[in-house]
């Protein structure tokens, strides 16, 4: 698996863009890289405290980090990890989740084109020059996907949930490029 930046793991995942930057502001991964990247074991630890849908503290936070990072490095990983009587990880599940959702995503984007004489490289969609942003912002602004699928047919609801994704991943960031005039 990439290594996934803050902004890809929010998308990918629906998580709280905060709440990511907190654990890597209070040192729940100790692997120190800037900018911030994320393997397996930090993506699994986010997403599996996403879905605990409970407030842990910064000390419990590391732990469960390090109890993931540990149980994903044995080979084979366990199918669950136990953090008390009661309570367990379905570790298997998550990966394969988190596994899923990534390749989905990946293999999506690799269909994207992008080349500099359609839109000045702005992604868009295979055989149009329809942007990926443009349709993202649609959605995440609210726009129903019966009214997008409506106006751009040769879409499906998968392109425009993966582009919500994209639009959130990749925003849009600095002053558009300034294009040289032709010489005359």
């Amino acid at each position: 698996m990439t290594e996934l930046t803050p902004s890809e793991v929010v998308a990918l995942f629906g998580l709280d863009e905060r709440r990511v930057r907190k654990d890597v502001e209070h040192g729940v991964f100790d692997h120190g890289k800037r900018p911030p990247r994320f393997a397996l074991a930090e993506v699994v630890y986010l997403f599996a405290v996403a879905a605990f849908g409970v407030e842990l503290g910064v000390d419990d936070r590391k732990k469960l980090y390090r109890r993931i990072a540990d149980a994903l490095a044995e080979r084979p990983p366990p199918k669950s990890i136990e953090l008390g009587t009661y309570l367990e990880v379905r570790l298997a599940s998550a990966v394969r989740e988190v596994q899923a959702r990534i390749e989905r995503f990946e293999k999506w984007k690799k269909k994207l084109v992008i080349r500099e004489d359609i839109l000045g490289g702005e992604p868009v969609f295979p055989n149009s020059r329809l942007a990926v942003r443009h349709i993202g912002e649609m959605g995440r602004r609210g726009a129903p996907v019966k009214d997008i699928l409506e106006d751009y047919p040769y879409l499906s609801e998968q392109d425009i949930e993966l582009a919500k994704q994209f639009a959130t991943a990749y925003p849009r960031v600095g002053r558009p490029r300034v294009r040289e005039a032709p010489a005359r």
